[in-house]
């Protein structure tokens, strides 16, 4: 059987923006075998597909000049094709994968150029042009296995909203007093409200107060726990593309990054955006107001 490898690195948000582009690959290779690089638990997020970890020694070699080890090139024996979302700027990996795989390899720069104007996702689509891929769906999405409800449905008393303090740049998070205050507002009006922690708000020390704290043991839980709620608040980050994902409207507060290049893409994604680069600066009532809009609708 034929196979295909496509590598994609990065965060969790890039690996969830890079969906369409993945699907797009398996819809037009239905009988290929896919095989995707990069982060494990990140990668497990996308469609059942074979999946190395980009840490894995015997790709070392890729990244730099010389000869390349059996080992190496057994790992491509069987690949027809490579789709590589990499920087490469000294033209190793590229090099190394076309004597590696006997068909044609793509490499593609994730980072946008500067005058870019459109969505990531389109972005991440546009390389497929090359090998004249069609593309149907330009919305990422994340199919659940009834597994991933695990943890929500063992919770007292799963939360209808989700809110998440951190990001992966301090510059690009909301003050947490603006969330609570958000959270405190959002309760008095019935909506039973949690915060979301994960490895940044505990390295950070984001406080939840006496709010409940989420703690998804992994990416799939978490899934399972946007998958389920009225809707999902926060800032610029990862598991604001895993809610709009699978479905869950979300509110996604922009400073200092562009929302026309990193908002969710889903029908229930709204963003705010602050006037200047400073995220503090969008008012908390202006928060509560765009979160109330949104939440009739759910229940």
């Amino acid at each position: 059987m034929s196979a295909i490898t496509i590598f994609r690195g990065g965060a969790i948000g890039d690996f969830v923006l890079t969906l369409p582009a993945i699907n797009a690959v398996r819809r037009a290779f239905p009988t290929a075998a896919v095989r995707l690089i990069g982060r494990p638990a990140t990668l497990a997020l996308g469609p059942t597909a074979s999946i190395l970890d980009s840490e894995d020694p015997r790709l070392i070699a890729l990244h730099r000049a010389g000869s390349l080890p059996p080992a190496t090139h057994q790992l491509f024996a069987a690949t027809q094709r490579v789709l590589a979302y990499a920087v490469d700027p000294h033209q190793h990996l590229a090099h190394q994968l076309r004597r590696a795989v006997a068909g044609p390899v793509l490499l593609w720069d994730p980072r946008p150029p500067a005058d870019f104007r459109a969505h990531i996702v389109d972005h991440l689509l546009s390389p497929l042009r090359q090998w004249g891929l069609p593309v149907c769906n330009r919305t990422p999405r994340i199919e659940l296995q009834p597994g991933d409800y695990g943890y929500v449905d063992a919770l007292a008393a799963a939360p209808e909203v989700v809110i998440h303090l951190g990001s992966g740049s301090p510059a690009k998070c909301w003050p947490p007093a603006k969330f609570h205050a958000l959270a405190s507002a959002l309760q008095k009006k019935g909506w039973h409200t949690a915060f979301l922690c994960g490895p940044v708000e505990r390295e950070r020390q984001l406080a939840t107060g006496r709010r409940p704290a989420l703690h998804p043991p992994d990416l799939h839980a978490l899934a399972g726990l946007l998958a389920k709620a009225a809707l999902f608040i926060g800032n610029d980050s990862g598991p604001g593309h895993i809610a709009a994902a699978v479905g869950t409207p979300t509110l996604t507060l922009f400073g200092p990054t562009d929302p026309r290049l990193w908002a969710p893409r889903g029908p229930g994604s709204q963003v705010l955006q602050a006037p200047s680069a400073d995220i503090a600066a969008i008012p908390t009532a202006a928060a509560i107001d765009a979160a109330l809009a949104l939440l009739p609708s759910a229940r």
